[in-house]
């Protein structure tokens, strides 16, 4: 099941910061000047009218708030108005950190629960782990919150104390811990291995911010010297983010003096810039790229660069279609604003920016489809560029994949039996409680964990048990709507969703995708499409030499 819940936060791409309101420059009164002054006039008198006769008091800050937020929204859906919470926190993401505990969590049956604590953060070391219930953040109960407001109280100022109280499975009493606010590492990169003998994999997929380039040099490094010939690139669910750091990404694979990517701007306006590659020595093993539809603008410039000069194969599904550049401009009291102020082309032309004239916001962000994907044969003739070696490619509906395949993807049944009875019957397996599997049991996450394939095995007396813990639950939770059928008709599934939930609870998210890379359809066919990538990007390689002489 994916999830988008970053695609209103994350979905721009940055080339400027900490420009201020100081540097817009002066103009000369004009009539249209005057007529700017009359609406000011009539939104300060709307304003107060509101505020003095409305049915209820009403927050002056809110007012003004969603007044800027509305403008905003007329414009497109990339520009965007942030309060001063909001946008310290998308400060905080850029700079590849936050403030908190350290621990991803979710909302499930009846509440929200930790789904895994990082390593040498504060919550590892108090010993939460997966399955632990949070009832209490500070003594104050979390019965009505959702993740996000949770969220949002375990953050807060570096060195802050936080008090958290949590259900464990299994014990006699709630448990309380104290925490200390650390800075917590938010990598660009989740994950990277050997998926094979000789063949990397770099899970790219959390945003484009400051550390990205450098991220990557080390993790290319650390597998080559583990023996890497070949790399996988997967950038997707990667929302955006700083367009300098697409820029260097794409820099590593791209030949010196190849376009990356071009900026245009405003008529009239000083911006336009066309962005080459500078490195002298690029890596030059045989790549593959994986995007999906949650793969966006700064993740389309890797992929698009890529692509049209015929470097690597683009597997996966049709990336986002964001092409759309934002400027950030930090407002008095500590908000700010991300205004759309140019737009940006891949090397062969192509705008890959998707139509967002029709359909709400929600639509746009969330249900594609209903927004209108843009099918080949509906592209226009002036949407059609070509690649270095003369293949077609299109703008206009983001990056079209080399060789499309879709997910594995997860039923509306199937995600209400995961995030419920079967998240429910994981906990009780990891503390021990299913009499069939003790060697479940564990007592905190092991990190850094060497994968074996055999592991947390579910057999069929697990699979029994699972079955009877789900009969129980169905009787007892009724308003879910889930009925034994159901669970027998996924039982398949459940066997191997049981296990990858116990492998995130043993080892965290890392090891758990190590252990079920045989399982990602679009990974394996991306190993398939090596030699045929590393084809492409040598015969575009010569004919380049050739054209240089």
């Amino acid at each position: 099941m994916r999830t988008h819940w970053h695609r209103f936060s994350l979905f721009f791409l940055t080339v400027v910061l900490l420009v201020g309101l100081s540097a817009l420059r002066p103009q000369a009164v004009t009539n249209e000047r005057l007529a700017q002054g009359k609406l000011a006039r009539d939104y300060i008198q709307a304003m107060e009218l509101v505020r003095e006769n409305y049915v209820q008091e009403v927050d002056y800050e809110m007012l003004t708030t969603a007044a800027i937020s509305g403008m905003l929204r007329v414009l497109d859906p990339h520009s965007n108005f942030y309060d001063r919470k909001a946008f310290e926190e998308m400060r905080m993401e850029q700079r590849s950190q936050y403030f908190g505990i350290g621990a991803s969590i979710q909302s499930r049956h009846r509440g929200v629960y930790i789904m895994e604590t990082f390593k040498d953060t504060p919550a590892a070391r108090a010993g939460l782990r997966y399955g632990d219930q949070i009832i209490k953040v500070d003594g104050e109960s979390t019965e009505t919150w959702n993740s996000d407001k949770v969220r949002d109280h375990l953050r807060g100022e570096l060195g802050t104390e936080v008090k958290v109280t949590v259900l464990r499975e299994g014990a006699p009493q709630p448990l309380t811990v104290t925490l200390e606010r650390a800075a917590v590492d938010l990598p660009s990169i989740s994950s990277h291995y050997l998926v094979k003998p000789g063949v990397g994999y770099i899970a790219l997929s959390r945003g484009f911010h400051s550390t990205t380039s450098d991220e990557l040099s080390t993790a290319i490094n650390n597998l080559k010297e583990q023996g890497m010939n070949q790399l996988v690139l997967d950038l997707r669910g990667n929302p955006g983010g700083f367009l300098d750091q697409a820029i260097r990404v794409a820099d590593k694979f791209l030949q010196r003096g190849q376009v990356v990517v071009s900026v245009r701007s405003r008529e009239g306006k000083a911006g336009d810039r066309d962005w080459t590659a500078e490195s002298g020595s690029p890596e030059t093993f045989p790549l593959v790229v994986l995007i999906d539809d949650g793969s966006a603008s700064a993740s389309e410039i890797v992929a698009g660069a890529i692509q049209d000069h015929d470097r690597a194969l683009i597997v996966g599904e049709p990336s986002f279609g964001k092409g759309l550049v934002q400027t950030i401009y930090p407002l008095s009291g500590g908000t700010g604003l991300t205004l759309t102020t140019a737009r940006y082309l891949t090397p062969s032309g192509r705008l890959i920016q998707r139509d967002y004239s029709s359909g709400s916001i929600y639509e746009y962000h969330f249900r594609r489809s209903a927004n209108g994907d843009v099918k080949q044969e509906d592209r226009t003739k002036s949407q059609m560029r070509r690649t270095s070696l003369g293949r077609p490619v299109y703008g206009g509906g983001g990056i079209e994949p080399d060789v499309k395949i879709e997910p594995g993807t997860i039923s509306n049944e199937q995600a209400a039996i995961w995030t419920t009875g079967l998240f429910m019957f994981v906990r009780k397996l990891m503390a021990g409680e299913i009499a069939v599997a003790p060697q479940f049991k564990r007592f905190a996450i092991e990190f850094d964990h060497q994968p074996q394939s055999g592991e947390f095995l579910v057999n069929d007396d697990i699979l029994k048990a699972y079955r009877e813990f789900m009969n129980e639950f169905i009787a007892q939770n009724q308003y879910y709507g889930l009925t034994m059928k159901m669970v027998d008709d996924h039982l398949a599934w459940s066997r191997g969703k049981i296990r990858e939930e116990v492998l995130l609870a043993a080892y965290g998210l890392d090891t758990q995708r190590r252990m079920t890379a045989e399982e990602d359809a679009q990974l394996q066919r991306a190993l398939s499409e090596m030699n045929n990538s590393a084809q492409l990007a040598d015969k575009a390689r010569r004919m380049s030499k050739t054209s240089k002489k």
